[in-house]
């Protein structure tokens, strides 16, 4: 595909950022990353607020209504302070479980980031986690953003500084969707990346010229570094010592989506990452998940996507 048109393809790519928000400290710093990235992006704003009254137990359908229309103006209020920074923005409040109605919300207008607020550590904080920014992290086909308390994001947004990034890769294909959709971020902001392959310390098979040779196909070579990290512990472990020693703004990975049983055997690193990390964190899913939901949205059967296709990530 030449340049030419790569180009008219991306002026017309106006897919909007989806931000879930509960009105929360953390949520409204989300909001605002996710607004300046829409603004930089020239596109809008998709604000969700979902009201899990049901949840609660709480099932009189007067209380219901009355908690929604209050849920509304909040959300139009915030949603009016988006717009006086010349951010396109629209409402919407859901009921019932978050993560579901967010990821739901963001399927249904093929949004192309999906960007949401986490809270700090501590036992109650993770729980809260765990029941919604890892949960729509985990399940969502479309990239998502986890914004950390005190992100450097909104000022790398504003072409204040640049982005440091930590991506960990491990030669397979979700490695690489992760490379790709961090190529993509060239359209907001400047950036660096570090490449860093976990290993047991005699299990190596790669070299560091393999690994720049992997990430030079995708990303400016001149903007990457790769690192070789042995281990003798978890691979999470092992990156958040390096983004800690590297000082990484953000941390990203791709993530395989395993459900069930598969999850339990296999582990997972992005669900370590997510739970334990004090960056912000960006998983980006199997880019054959992301082109079947799109496949079903048009009613087509779904095709294996073609590389080019992989590369439509961002």
């Amino acid at each position: 595909m030449n340049a030419k048109v790569t180009s008219r393809e991306e002026k017309k790519d106006n897919r909007p950022i989806v931000c879930g928000t509960d009105f929360s400290p953390a949520a409204l710093q989300a909001a605002d990353i996710a607004a300046a990235i829409a603004r930089k992006l020239s596109t809008k704003l998709v604000l969700v607020h979902v009201d899990d009254l049901h949840g609660f137990g709480v099932l009189d359908p007067l209380l219901v209504e009355a908690s929604k229309s209050r849920r509304s103006a909040e959300l139009k209020r915030h949603a009016d302070r988006l717009r006086k920074s010349k951010t396109a923005v629209e409402e919407r409040v859901a009921s019932g479980s978050p993560f579901d109605q967010i990821v739901s919300a963001a399927v249904r207008c093929k949004a192309r980031l999906v960007v949401v607020g986490a809270v700090g550590h501590g036992l109650a904080k993770r729980l809260l986690i765990g029941s919604v920014a890892e949960r729509v992290a985990e399940t969502s086909p479309i990239p998502t953003l986890i914004v950390r308390p005190r992100s450097k994001l909104l000022s790398w947004v504003k072409g204040e500084r640049r982005l440091k990034i930590l991506v960990g890769y491990d030669f397979s294909a979700t490695a690489d969707a992760a490379l790709r959709w961090i190529a993509q971020l060239g359209r907001i902001g400047k950036f660096s990346v570090i490449a860093a392959y976990v290993h047991a310390p005699n299990e190596s098979h790669h070299s560091e010229r393999e690994l720049l040779e992997c990430a030079a196909k995708i990303l400016p070579p001149q903007e990457t570094t790769v690192r070789l990290v042995p281990s003798w512990g978890n691979c999470q472990g092992a990156l958040f010592y390096e983004a800690a020693r590297e000082h990484a703004d953000v941390i990203v990975i791709g993530t395989h989506q395993r459900r069930g049983i598969e999850r339990v055997r296999l582990g997972s690193v992005s669900r370590g990452v997510l739970r334990h990390v004090t960056q912000s964190v960006a998983v980006v899913p199997p880019a054959s998940k992301r082109s079947l939901v799109n496949e079903k949205k048009k009613g087509k059967s779904a095709k294996p996507p073609s590389r080019e296709a992989q590369s439509e990530i961002s």
